[in-house]
């Protein structure tokens, strides 16, 4: 095994990119490799992040990442408001037990309460009076069917009035054991007759057994945040808020190796409670400092996110002349990670092209790969699919892009004041379907790979060696000497 990881990929003679190096095969042992991956507290059933970007990870592709095992990071693109609605509802999508529980007040009309639920896409409310108390359940089966007395009857003339509940601390064997003596689909957690949350059927049921999920049992939600610390009240009061419903911040920079925004960022990890991954960075020195010198938060600081330049849509490199290909960033950082802090976890952050790429990036000494490319062609990213000369597309964008940065909410993501030069492009990809199949497909390579190389688990991956390939090997690598479109 060689010294480090930056010598793997010859840090001294050039900056490679995924497509430059090859991991050499190892001595396979298994076939049953363990793909899960840690990064601070948290488990992941995969070792797949979908990036924070607008075109790529809204509530519909976080949750289900979530389910799948592994995790969406929303986007900060929109107002405070837009992200403290999306966190609320992966929070709500697949919970254990249900904090922000859904309410209706007894003296309110039944159309009021018929309303809500609809808007709110959910079968019930739990009724309580102006001190909190609980007071009863109002369901869809408790509307009337006259229409008269669904505009005109309160709720308390109609709800059930018997609740069956729970006491907090229950575990899930015995919530399950009481829905299903009781024949219900909701349970109150009732304490001294106040509310303390909700335990329903469907968040019980073992159907995403390998799910990223809290100790409640809610999904793990991750957002991105902005380096910048909210000057006015208001807006601090909203992030904290947003705050209650996120695991995981992600700071959203193209470069945070700036003395602004660690500082900015050191005074936001006093203020929130949630964990904090940093980035972007790409080198060594970086890490070093963020690792060393910044003063973070020792509790909150549980990762560093790496690369600069590599996504399909990023130009940064090519408008200012300055990048950290991932690969190469992953390298170095890695080492940092080893010679200071070996529990702060490793992302590698974009260029993935191709499933073989991901093994590339263990090799090398990643804990967990990001990506926007592989999943915005998805049904579950954001926008719509169009049709562009018989083939289904849909638009991916760079967060640097000009049309990204018309809404103003991400401008401190690259240079602040330079808003005339775009760092991103903006364009269609080929609509991939379900995320489901491109997590299989990303999966199986990433699996087949570490078999190949030898290696039983992620960290396993990271003794795998690799070598540099030539222009003409890097051809002969791929299909060729075919007659069809290869």
């Amino acid at each position: 095994m060689t010294d480090n990881f930056r010598r793997k990929i010859h840090y001294n003679d050039l900056i490679a990119t995924f497509d430059d190096v090859l991991i050499l095969p190892g001595y396979t042992q298994t076939y049953d490799v363990d793909i899960s991956a840690q990064l601070g507290k948290y488990e992941f059933n995969i070792p797949i992040m979908t990036a924070a970007m607008d075109t790529v990870t809204e509530e519909e592709m976080a949750i289900q990442m979530a389910l799948l095992g592994g995790l969406g990071v929303l986007h900060r693109n929109c107002s405070y408001e837009k992200q403290l609605e999306m966190c609320k509802n992966v929070k709500r999508a697949r919970s254990f037990i249900i904090r922000d529980v859904a309410t209706i007040d007894i003296n309110a009309r039944v159309s009021t309460a018929k309303h809500k639920m609809e808007d709110a896409g959910i079968s019930g409310l739990v009724v309580v009076d102006a001190k909190n108390r609980v007071c009863g359940i109002f369901t869809k089966r408790d509307i009337p069917y006259s229409e008269e007395e669904a505009r005109k009857g309160k709720v308390k003339d109609y709800m059930t009035e018997d609740v069956i509940s729970i006491e907090p601390n229950v575990s899930r064997q015995e919530a399950l054991e009481v829905l299903y003596n009781s024949r219900i689909e909701k349970l109150p957690i009732i304490e001294d007759g106040y509310l303390r949350g909700l335990i329903t059927k469907k968040d019980l049921k073992p159907e995403f057994p390998h799910a990223s999920i809290d100790k409640e049992g809610r999904l793990l939600c991750a957002l991105a945040i902005s380096p910048k610390y909210p000057e006015t009240t208001a807006a601090q009061n909203i992030l904290k808020e947003i705050d209650d419903y996120v695991d995981i911040f992600f700071t959203d920079v193209a470069d945070f190796y700036k003395e602004r925004d660690i500082q900015n960022v050191r005074k936001l990890m006093n203020f929130l409670d949630s964990d904090f991954v940093l980035g972007n960075i790409g080198t060594y020195e970086a890490a070093e400092h963020l690792l060393t010198k910044a003063d973070f938060n020792e509790e909150k600081f549980i990762g560093i996110k790496v690369g600069m330049g590599s996504g399909s849509i990023c130009s940064t490199s090519i408008q200012t002349g300055v990048g950290a290909p991932t690969i190469f960033a992953t390298a170095q950082v890695a080492d940092a990670i080893r010679d200071y802090n070996s529990e702060i976890g490793l992302i590698a952050d974009g260029g993935f092209k191709n499933p073989g790429d991901l093994p590339k990036a263990f090799s090398v000494g990643a804990d967990m790969i990001m990506s926007g490319h592989f999943f915005a062609g998805c049904t579950e990213s954001p926008g719509y699919i169009d049709t562009i000369q018989g083939r289904k597309v849909k638009v991916y964008r760079g967060m640097g892009s000009k049309e990204a940065r018309t809404t103003n909410y991400v401008l401190d993501r690259y240079v602040e004041g330079a808003k005339t030069l775009p760092e991103g492009v903006s364009d269609y990809v080929p609509y991939v379907g379900e995320l489901s199949g491109v997590i299989e497909s990303l999966t199986e390579g990433l699996s087949n790979g570490m078999i190949y190389a030898g290696a039983h688990n992620i960290e396993d991956m990271k003794n795998a060696k690799i070598g540099l390939v030539s222009a003409v090997g890097m051809m002969e690598q791929k299909p060729h000497d075919l007659m069809g479109k290869y």
